[in-house]
């Protein structure tokens, strides 16, 4: 177990982000429409949580660079969104990774939103990154060093005095507090989206994945504020549980309870499932989606001569 307190360098952002996301869910919501009594919602349409279809439609927004996650070259993306990397300090990156430049088109390749300037389009990729970051598997090497082995430590011949691998502390006092606040940003926004999702019944998985895709792009600068917004406070303590290819799990002293295993991520907050198992803020959020064809209700429905 690793006790810490870790510094935070959080401005008091929390209220104005509650304003935004209020204003931002006003706009969006537009004419809003009852739910269908149940008497009168189709045969074909089925109860959907909200949260996988945002959540594969974030995954889709989220670049790869040959077909991989690439952190060095999205954090220069990020540096760019929110106005905190110079083109020229991005193009002295590229320089040092072997790429020119000039042969860089603005648009159709990997690093093109290194340099097309596109504002909009860097906001929606650092987002959505930052987003997936803790709906991926932890790399336990990322946040681990190799260490030799005490000479006075026993060890089996087969070992011979290769290192063991040690928790960095260093590394996991930068690393927690992100990834609480990306986990706490999730379910701000997502949240967002399921409301909204909510509000437009009837429509196919498809066509949900779509507008949530729409959404979270529109979304994306809200997204960065609330990230930044959702630090934990200065001196926020923190307790390792677990960290192995099966699970990483942590604590902290704000009440949160941060999991990554098998079912994907769970954050709860003071006991509530605030993100995870389907889950956003303690609710499903389920959307009443057109699963199956339409025909469907001619199976299901009563014959007229079936009826009383």
């Amino acid at each position: 177990m690793l006790n810490m307190t870790v510094p935070s360098g959080k401005s008091p952002l929390l209220r104005p982000i509650g304003i935004t996301l209020l204003l931002m869910l006003s706009s969006l919501a537009g004419c809003r429409s009852e739910q269908p009594a149940t008497a009168s919602v189709p045969r074909n349409w089925v109860n959907i949580p909200a949260l996988p279809i945002i959540q594969d439609a974030v995954f889709s927004l989220s670049p790869t660079f040959a077909g991989q996650r690439n952190h060095a070259v999205m954090m220069q993306v990020c540096g760019l969104a929110r106005g905190q990397a110079k083109q020229e300090q991005v193009n002295a990156f590229l320089a040092q990774q072997h790429v020119d430049v000039a042969h860089v088109p603005k648009h159709g390749h990997d690093l093109s939103l290194l340099v097309n300037s596109d504002r909009s389009a860097q906001a929606s990729a650092c987002a959505a990154y930052l987003a997936t970051t803790v709906l991926s598997p932890v790399d336990v090497s990322e946040l681990t060093v190799a260490v030799p082995q005490a000479e006075t430590q026993s060890k089996a011949p087969e070992q011979g005095s290769q290192p063991v691998l040690q928790v960095d502390s260093a590394r996991l006092a930068n690393v927690l507090p992100l990834k609480l606040a990306a986990a706490r940003a999730n379910a701000d926004v997502f949240v967002l989206i399921a409301a909204e999702l909510q509000r437009r019944p009837g429509l196919t998985v498809n066509e949900y994945r779509e507008q949530a895709t729409q959404l979270f792009e529109r979304l994306a600068s809200v997204y960065l504020e609330c990230i930044e917004a959702q630090l934990p406070p200065a001196g926020s303590t923190y307790k390792l549980l677990q960290m192995d290819t099966d699970r990483f799990a942590f604590s902290s002293s704000v009440g949160s309870l941060f999991e990554y295993g098998r079912d994907g991520m769970t954050l709860r907050q003071n006991g509530v499932i605030w993100y995870g198992q389907g889950e956003l803020m303690g609710q499903a959020y389920p959307l009443q989606v057109a699963y199956f064809e339409p025909a469907i209700d001619g199976l299901l429905a009563p014959s007229v001569e079936q009826q009383p």
